[in-house]
């Protein structure tokens, strides 16, 4: 916030000299936008980020009629446009009472514009461009546009993370597989920017997919590796409750039980110590 505070006093000393000054419109306007985004996502103040969205929109609009080219500025514009374009009928009526208004499609293209004519915003396009595909069910265009950052940031697992989560969203289950795979295969041999990923949370997701294409055995390894990470880790324990209930499906019992106990114990008040404790009283054991 301090930063922000900085951009914003070092724009408005520039602005007040030379209002014309594109620099510093643009700087003021990502500093609004960066302050929306702290209030919608950490302080869920949803008006407060408005109008502080709507301080960028008007700053980038200002900085574009004095210089069309200047294309980074059409990332926030295209943000504001599909934000306020994809809000429901009835909030799009109060919305454009107090001044908001936006386009949807026209949103995405100024996204996609700067993700292929920005300077500063371009990767930072190329990434919110993924989001709104995978929002819109455009799922090959969001592949095409996350292949490609992949490219560009082979240490970012995040990346890997967002593709296997489109292959989820269209229901290929392998493809989702073998990227959650590669993502812990890349943590194993000590790839770069792979040594601290949520290594049990990737396992979990890893068995999931393997789970729901009808691998029993191929899954239950990877939730068995996850349960193994940890008893304060929520994915490690939900890892080992799925283990459990294949350890059921596969008629090991005493294995089931101890999974099943371990959950319970772990985190008695949770849903998931409720599922374990269910499935011990269905199974004949207590808790343990």
């Amino acid at each position: 916030l301090s930063v922000l505070d900085k951009t914003e006093r070092l724009a408005d000393e520039r602005l007040a000299r030379n209002p014309r000054d594109t620099d510093a419109l643009y700087w003021a306007g990502v500093s609004h936008v960066t302050r929306a985004l702290i209030d919608l996502t950490l302080l869920k103040a949803r008006m407060d980020a408005l109008g502080e969205a709507k301080k960028a929109r008007k700053l980038h609009a200002q900085l574009l009629s004095i210089d069309p080219n200047f294309t980074d500025a059409y990332l926030v514009l295209g943000m504001y446009d599909y934000i306020v374009g994809s809000l429901p009928w009835y909030m799009k009526v109060v919305a454009s009472l107090i001044g908001y208004s936006g386009n949807k499609e026209r949103g995405i293209e100024e996204v996609k514009r700067v993700s292929v004519e920005g300077k500063w915003a371009r990767e930072d396009a190329r990434s919110y461009l993924g989001i709104l595909y995978y929002r819109e069910q455009r799922y090959a265009e969001a592949l095409e546009v996350l292949r490609s950052l992949a490219q560009s940031y082979p240490g970012n697992y995040v990346v890997q993370q967002e593709m296997a989560r489109v292959h989820k969203a269209q229901g290929d289950w392998r493809a989702a597989a073998e990227v959650y795979d590669a993502i812990v295969a890349n943590h194993d041999n000590g790839a770069a920017g792979y040594a601290e990923i949520p290594l049990a949370k990737t396992l979990f997701q890893a068995g999931e997919v393997w789970e729901s294409q009808g691998s029993a055995q191929q899954a239950l390894r990877r939730y068995e590796r996850a349960g193994k990470l940890g008893d304060n880790n929520i994915y490690a324990l939900r890892a080992e409750l799925a283990a459990a209930d294949i350890c059921v499906r596969l008629n090991r019992r005493a294995e089931a039980v101890r999974k099943y106990q371990r959950v319970a114990a772990a985190i008695p008040d949770s849903r998931e110590g409720k599922v374990a404790r269910q499935a011990l009283k269905k199974l004949g054991e207590n808790a343990g």
